[in-house]
């Protein structure tokens, strides 16, 4: 008897286990990871572009709306412009930067009763030349600046009698316009002489804090407005857009070292 008990006992048993071992699994549910959360650094603008826009404030502020008088200065130009890149670089004592421009100051006026305007230049590349200029502040120096209308042409045939003698205007070079405060540019540069220039101009040098400064090499013909997304270059000189196109000698060398130099940006 209790042999038959023991059989039935472990019958019973294997019954059991066998529906436990066939009943279906429940399915595990797989874990997503967690997404890392990654955060994104905002953009780091460099301090000479946060000097640039101060002072851009400071200009609108102090000149407000104003208009622009382009002259002619009815100079012989004769063009210093390269026939290529290799050549520019074997000029003396010139260096070639891309510079953003980070201030516009006003020079006393020179003896000559000239218009200068002063340009901080944060130069980002050197092109050619002196490399240590990289990361470095130039002061340029161009023709132009703000002055009282009646107290510029007076009496000249392009003189405009509608315009108010006590308005204050920008004068520039009509072939030379200044650089705004935020803008990028190419320019072959070298150091104020002094050795020409007389003993009144060395005072007025002194005077207005530029025996450091550096002056294009060729205002007219080889200063460029880069664009910084696309990394071309256009020629600042309004007069002189039309090198970009053409056939001619002089186009066709203008055209090289615009390319060669858009190549180094």
């Amino acid at each position: 008897m209790k042999r038959k008990i023991g059989w039935v006992l472990a019958a019973a048993l294997l019954v059991l286990l066998a529906a436990g071992g066939c009943a279906p699994k429940t399915p595990t549910a797989k874990k997503k990871p967690t997404p890392v959360k990654t955060e994104q650094k905002a953009e780091t603008v460099p301090t000479y572009r946060v000097v640039a826009d101060n002072n851009l404030d400071k200009f609108k502020q102090a000149h407000g709306q104003y208009r622009t008088i382009n002259y002619d200065p009815q100079d012989d130009l004769v063009s210093l412009l390269p026939e290529s890149l290799a050549k520019l670089k074997k000029y003396p004592q010139t260096t070639t930067v891309r510079a953003y421009v980070t201030d516009w100051q006003q020079a006393p006026a020179q003896p000559s009763g000239r218009l200068v305007t002063v340009l901080t230049v944060y130069v980002q590349k050197v092109l050619t030349g002196r490399k240590k200029l990289a990361k470095q502040e130039l002061q340029l120096t161009l023709p132009g600046g703000f002055i009282p209308y009646g107290q510029f042409g007076k009496g000249a045939y392009d003189h405009d009698d509608t315009v108010p003698d006590a308005e204050v205007v920008l004068t520039q070079n009509n072939q030379v316009p200044i650089p705004t405060i935020g803008s990028t540019i190419v320019v072959p540069v070298t150091k104020l002489a002094t050795q020409q220039w007389d003993k009144n101009y060395i005072a007025w040098m002194k005077q207005a804090k530029l025996t450091t400064a550096y002056v294009p090499v060729d205002d007219h013909s080889m200063i460029w407005r880069c664009n910084p997304q696309t990394k071309k270059l256009t020629t600042n000189n309004p007069l002189q857009e039309k090198w970009r196109t053409g056939d001619q000698i002089w186009n066709r060398k203008y055209q090289r070292i615009t390319t060669q130099l858009e190549e180094q940006l």
